[in-house]
């Protein structure tokens, strides 16, 4: 349901109004909830995000998704770790997954 109002999780997220700073330079990937907070400042979400899988001792796989968030005249890339927030979002919005090969992987808080 792309465009659709709060999920129930992003509004229990929000009503804790916990809001934390993230800094790519300081932290390589941002937490759910301040993808969150993006969200409730009004920036859009592409309905495309894209997934790197990082695998380690080859079994145990972790995946970061990279949301484009849009707002006004500004866009920047936000690498989030898979948790179950990010998981129903995906889900809850019907956004399209699209495998990111590492040489594709855009840096973290980059604006495009």
């Amino acid at each position: 349901m792309a465009g659709a109002g709060p999920s129930f999780i992003e509004s229990e997220l929000r009503s804790l109004d916990t809001r934390r700073h993230w800094s790519p330079s300081s932290q390589t990937y941002a937490p759910a909830d301040v993808l969150l907070r993006y969200i409730a400042e009004s920036w859009q979400i592409s309905p495309v995000v894209g997934l790197e899988e990082h695998w380690h001792a080859g079994s145990r796989r972790v995946d970061v998704y990279h949301f484009e968030l849009i707002k006004d005249n500004q866009a920047l890339v936000l690498p989030v770790q898979s948790n179950p927030v990010v998981r129903r979002l995906l889900r809850d919005r019907e956004l399209s997954l699209v495998l990111l090969k590492s040489e594709n992987v855009p840096t973290p808080g980059q604006n495009l």
